[in-house]
C-alpha cells in the first residue's frame, strides 16, 4: 500500500491512501491541514518559550554564581591582607628585637676593643656636660681612670674635680653635685640604652 502527502511538518505529516480527495472530503483535508499548521505554531511557540526560559535561568544561575564567586574572592583576599598583616608585624616586632639587641651588643663590642680608661673619660665627660652648668662637679672612679679622666675634663674650664674611688669598677663613674649623686658607668649606660630600645618597641 503507498501514501500520499497531502500536507508536511517537521515533526509531523498528513498522509492518505487515496490519490485522488472527493469533493465533499475536502473540507475535512482543509481542516485537518489547519489543524496540523495550528498545532505546529503552537509546538513552535512553545519549544521558544521554553528555550527562552532555559537561557533566563541560565543567565540568572551564572549571575549568582559570579555574585559568589565575587564575594567568596573578597573574603579570601581580606583574610590574606590580614594575615599579611599579622606575618609583618611579628617581623617588624623581630627586627625591632633584633636591632636592639645588636646595637647593644655593638656598643660592648666596640668599647671592649677599647682602652678602658679612655672609655671612661669619655663616658665622665658625657655625664659632667649634661649636669653644667651646676658646679662645683665631684667625679668619682676608680684609682686607674683618675688620670685619663682628669685629662679628659681639664678643657671644660669648670670647677670640676675627679676623685679616686676603690668601691668603684674601671668602667663606672659617679657625678655628684649638689642635687646629689649619679652612675654614668658603662654598665648604667648600656641599661639606659636597652630601656630605650624596650620603650620604642612597646610604642
Amino acid at each position: 500500500m503507498s501514501f500520499h502527502l497531502i500536507a508536511a511538518a517537521p515533526d509531523a505529516a498528513l498522509l492518505t491512501d487515496r490519490p485522488v480527495i472527493r469533493r465533499k472530503e475536502r473540507a475535512v483535508v482543509e481542516t485537518a491541514v489547519d489543524l496540523l499548521a495550528q498545532a505546529q505554531a503552537r509546538l513552535a511557540e512553545v519549544e521558544a518559550h521554553r528555550a527562552a526560559e532555559g537561557e533566563a535561568g541560565r543567565a540568572d544561575g551564572y549571575a549568582a554564581g559570579y555574585e559568589a564567586g565575587l564575594s567568596a574572592a573578597a573574603r579570601d583576599v581580606a583574610e590574606r591582607a590580614a594575615r599579611l598583616h599579622r606575618e609583618m608585624e611579628a617581623e617588624r616586632e623581630r627586627l625591632r628585637e633584633t636591632a636592639g639587641r645588636l646595637a647593644l651588643d655593638v656598643v660592648r663590642r666596640i668599647a671592649a676593643e677599647l682602652a678602658p680608661e679612655a672609655v671612661l673619660a669619655a663616658l665622665a665627660e658625657r655625664a659632667v656636660k649634661d649636669v653644667l652648668p651646676e658646679a662645683p662637679v665631684v667625679v668619682h672612679v676608680a684609682p686607674d681612670g683618675v688620670g685619663a679622666v682628669s685629662t679628659r675634663l681639664w678643657p671644660i674650664g669648670a670647677a670640676i674635680e675627679v676623685r679616686p674611688d676603690d668601691a668603684l669598677a674601671p668602667d663606672d663613674c659617679v657625678i655628684e653635685t649638689a642635687a646629689g649623686r649619679s652612675h654614668a658607668g658603662l654598665e648604667v649606660q648600656l641599661a639606659a640604652l636597652e630601656r630605650a630600645f624596650e620603650r620604642g618597641r612597646a610604642a
